[in-house]
């Protein structure tokens, strides 16, 4: 009875327009994305390269023994850009491109935000978001009206007529439907990782295909979640189209407010100190230190 109902669920999604738009998201957004990022990874590559080779130029040329300026960096720490970029950029440009070391410290070279702000200030299309936010709405656009839309249109009541328990009717529901969603999305990304591959993507080292593996997982699972909240949201109202109301809302709380919301209540439960303090209460130890230093001599 339960893989009936799963067969029945899934051909109602399969000759749905939303699946259509799965597909077409699934097939563009996946592999391009994959792919442009995996570009924009090895320019960056070239670019650290570069860096690295001017760097150890500049280090040559620096003579030890002669007195050093203050700010003047004698050697550097450059940041290397990770394979995994590909898939999540994260706070890459965030970050400083390299640290300096002076006789005054650590300095810190610029981040790439400076140069691509407006990029940032969008936000960046890559397989984190592609996942968070463009797949968690269409679970919820395919779950909102997997009961209620039942209940308006009748069926419910002759389905439950029959000796069927509840419990298996919802499992059909979310089983069904979470395998029409579930397919495109992996053969998609099976496709976009072929691709990877065939543009020299290092997919078979150790340390990089178990992380893919464990994206992989809790993409799938991520994307579970919001297929059960879809449908306890339809379970619960008797329209479909307060049900997607009521989706779209909770979407927006839980994937656009939540998040900032939380790193506000970070920031005032555990507030950080700036750089800008902790150096200025170094400064005064330094400059007792160099007063204490000249005394003795």
């Amino acid at each position: 009875m339960l893989m009936t109902l799963i067969q029945k669920e899934m051909m109602h999604h399969i000759l749905s327009v939303r699946f259509v738009a799965l597909l077409l998201m699934c097939l563009l957004l996946v592999p391009l994305t994959l792919s442009i990022n995996h570009r924009n990874y090895r320019q960056n590559l070239v670019d650290y390269q570069e860096a690295v080779k001017l760097a150890n130029i500049e280090e040559t040329t620096v003579n030890l023994k002669m007195p050093l300026e203050p700010d003047l960096e004698v050697s550097k720490l450059i940041l290397k850009p990770t394979p995994l970029s590909v898939f999540a950029n994260g706070l890459a440009d965030a970050l400083p491109s390299y640290l300096g070391i002076t006789r005054n410290g650590i300095t810190q070279g610029p981040p790439a935000l400076v140069s691509a702000s407006l990029s940032y200030l969008l936000g960046h299309l890559d397989f984190l978001f592609i996942v968070g936010t463009v797949f968690s709405l269409l679970a919820l656009l395919f779950t909102f009206d997997a009961v209620a839309g039942e209940r308006e249109a009748g069926t419910l009541r002759i389905t439950l007529a029959n000796s069927l328990p509840r419990d298996i009717f919802l499992w059909s529901k979310l089983i069904g439907g979470y395998l029409v969603f579930v397919i495109p999305f992996l053969i998609s990304l099976l496709f976009g990782l072929l691709v990877l591959v065939w543009q020299g993507f290092p997919l078979g080292e150790p340390d990089i295909f178990p992380r893919v593996l464990m994206l992989t997982f809790a993409s799938l699972l991520y994307i579970a979640v919001f297929f059960a909240i879809g449908t306890v949201i339809s379970t619960y109202l008797d329209n479909s189209k307060t049900a997607l109301i009521v989706a779209f809302t909770v979407w927006v709380f839980a994937v656009l407010i939540t998040p900032r919301v939380g790193f506000l209540a970070a920031k005032i439960i555990a507030p950080t100190r700036t750089s800008q303090s902790v150096y200025m209460e170094k400064k005064p130890c330094e400059t007792i230190l160099m007063l204490n230093l000249k005394s003795k001599k």
